[in-house]
């Protein structure tokens, strides 16, 4: 199977690539890195054809990364490009990378409704690079129902790459405030190599309509428990199911059922084991 994966050159996109050519994949990778622009929208379709799906990764990644002008053009533009190549090319299916930011609770723009955030969340994105995921899965939802042509948009937390793990808990270390100074990420990750496997699945699984589904590791990254920090950090969120806490105190607040019953996903990686910040 030829599969396009734009953004193949960047953090994610590079253990995406070399997870789907280990399974056998063939790759057509497209990437500012190496001259694609997704805004061309004829290289784009040139890159997409003889394709059977199509990895979307290619965005400016945070609201650091350019101009708001830039990133909605990249992001929603880009996105649009993608779907109109996915569509002429007669793709089985696209898997679009949004982000857990759509849903406007990402560095201190607001509180969640709720611990733990799961997909129902109302999506609140108001500055760029959440707002133009937002608009990103819209766009998804939209191709979908007009051409039947499935897609699903994976919301993953903060990625990590194994030499991050380190890198943060020394940071903890030094200063134990920068884990919620400036501001506090509820302890959300997810490892690089899950949401690699997460692609592998949502390439395979059958899927049929669009679907939006949260990558989170399976606890928080954090030097106390979740609900700990929850009620010392964030006390005026409302927790559910608080009995999942007594059963695993260490438990993640976003919860990632929708990718593990749609995909059967399920993160390896956890944070207690590959940063060990603290016992328990």
């Amino acid at each position: 199977m030829r599969v396009m994966v734009t953004g193949h050159c960047g953090n994610i996109g590079t253990t995406v690539t070399e997870q789907l050519r280990g399974l056998g994949y063939v790759v057509a990778g497209f990437d500012i890195a190496e001259g694609s622009n997704l805004l061309d929208l004829e290289a784009v379709k040139r890159s997409a054809a003889g394709c059977t799906a199509v990895v979307h990764l290619g965005a400016i990644p945070n609201d650091s990364g350019g101009k708001p002008e830039d990133i909605m053009a990249v992001n929603v533009l880009g996105t649009w490009h993608v779907l109109l190549a996915a569509e002429e090319a007669a793709v089985e299916r696209v898997v679009y990378f949004s982000s857990a930011q759509v849903f406007g609770v990402a560095e201190n723009e607001r509180f969640p409704d709720y611990f733990p955030v799961d997909d129902a969340h109302p999506r609140r994105a108001m500055r760029p690079y959440g707002l133009s995921k937002k608009l990103g899965e819209d766009l998804c939802e939209g191709f979908t129902a007009r051409t039947g042509i499935a897609t699903i948009s994976l919301r993953p937390v903060l990625v990590l790459r194994p030499e991050d793990y380190g890198r943060i808990v020394k940071k903890w270390n030094a200063d134990p405030r920068s884990e919620w100074e400036p501001y506090w990420e509820w302890g959300a990750v997810v490892d690089v190599r899950d949401v690699a496997d997460a692609v592998a699945k949502a390439l395979t699984t059958p899927l049929y309509g669009h679907h939006r589904a949260i990558l989170c590791a399976a606890d928080i990254s954090g030097s106390a428990p979740s609900l700990e920090l929850a009620a010392r950090l964030a006390p005026d969120v409302p927790v559910r199911n608080k009995a999942d806490y007594s059963a695993d105190p260490w438990r993640a607040l976003f919860d990632s059922a929708v990718a593990e019953n749609l995909l059967g996903w399920r993160p390896r990686y956890r944070w207690s084991d590959e940063g060990n910040p603290a016992e328990g």
